[in-house]
């Protein structure tokens, strides 16, 4: 049997400092986008509002998870939190850079930079 057209995905939520980081591995696109949207929604609609994404294991990530990132973003502003992205591959990186999402997300090379940045902390 040949897997043609499946697509590794996967995601992981821990919490640092009480702030919840999703971790992002494989690619983000069409086929994987919903699963993607649907674990940050959950995380909001459990009443957290200010969210780390860690996309340092993404191999790809698509205009589809692109605009993942700007719903979730959407929803968190509308509800008083933050979203920031952690990402340090330059392939990436290049997409925000080509669309112009890096002037929009928070961007850290490292969690620990990000959590670092008092920015970053919980709000309050």
């Amino acid at each position: 049997m040949e897997e043609k057209g499946t697509v590794f995905f996967q995601t992981r939520v821990k919490e640092e400092r009480g702030i919840p980081v999703v971790e992002l591995e494989g690619e983000v696109d069409l086929s994987t986008s919903p699963q993607f949207k649907e674990t940050v929604y959950r995380l909001i609609d459990s009443g957290k509002r200010d969210i780390i994404l860690d996309l340092d294991g993404l191999d790809f990530m698509d205009s589809t998870g692109l605009g993942v990132l700007v719903a979730v973003l959407k929803r968190t502003s509308m509800e008083g939190g933050r979203i920031r992205l952690v990402c340090s591959k330059r392939s990436i990186m290049k997409v925000f850079s080509i669309t112009g999402l890096d002037k929009v997300f928070p961007i850290y090379d490292n969690l620990q930079r990000c959590m670092d940045d008092r920015a970053c902390g919980p709000q309050g």
